[in-house]
């Protein structure tokens, strides 16, 4: 899969730090492509966390969607939306990301199904073998989120000692369900101490 990071500059004060359903909502009504592409995945907001389940969003947020490339120019419509995200929020411009292969990736947020540690674990190394993929795996801390009708449970992960073809191949398949929700997307990462937190 040749797939590649559309990068939105984000405007706004805070939203819930359990944005990753609603979000999606508000994208699929202005991409009416995104809810029926298999690939498409939308990366968790990042912002400061604070009380009362918010995140404070800096001039650096962004919103970014993982897309095959021909989706790419199709995603630029987003720009200059206002979408009804906590407070509000407006989409600016946008950039394109290339993928680039890096030996340890990390996902904040993994859903197999399994909502506890062990079966996780069991799930994901299940996963990687069905993908031939060998690497070190270290779980992190466990996640929840709520969708329409239903809490996803998951956790964070890292996955270090990854081949350039390995790692490619991750940022483009994902891991678990929920990728459209801001789950099993990874990113590269340069420690392993982003696991914890």
């Amino acid at each position: 899969m040749d797939m590649v990071d559309v990068a939105f500059s984000l405007r706004g004060a805070s939203i819930p730090a359990d944005h990753g359903w609603q979000l999606f909502r508000l994208l699929a009504e202005r991409l009416d492509w995104l809810a029926a592409e298999t690939d498409a995945g939308v990366h968790p907001i990042r912002g400061a966390r604070a009380l009362a389940g918010e995140i404070h969003l800096g001039e650096r947020a962004r919103l970014m969607l993982r897309l095959p490339r021909e989706r790419a120019e199709q995603s630029f419509a987003l720009s200059g939306a206002r979408l009804a995200l906590g407070k509000g929020v407006e989409v600016g411009g946008a950039r394109l990301r290339q993928l680039f292969a890096h030996a340890t990736l990390y996902s904040q947020f993994v859903a197999t199904g399994s909502p506890d540690e062990a079966g996780f674990q069991r799930d994901v190394s299940a996963e990687l073998a069905r993908a031939g993929i060998g690497c070190e795996v270290i779980c992190g801390r466990i996640r929840r989120a709520q969708t329409e009708g239903a809490e996803i449970v998951g956790f964070s992960l890292m996955l270090h000692e990854l081949s350039p073809e390995h790692s490619l191949g991750m940022q483009a398949a994902g891991l678990g369900a929920g990728r459209k929700l801001g789950c099993g997307i990874f990113i590269p990462h340069k420690s392993a101490g982003a696991v914890g937190s």
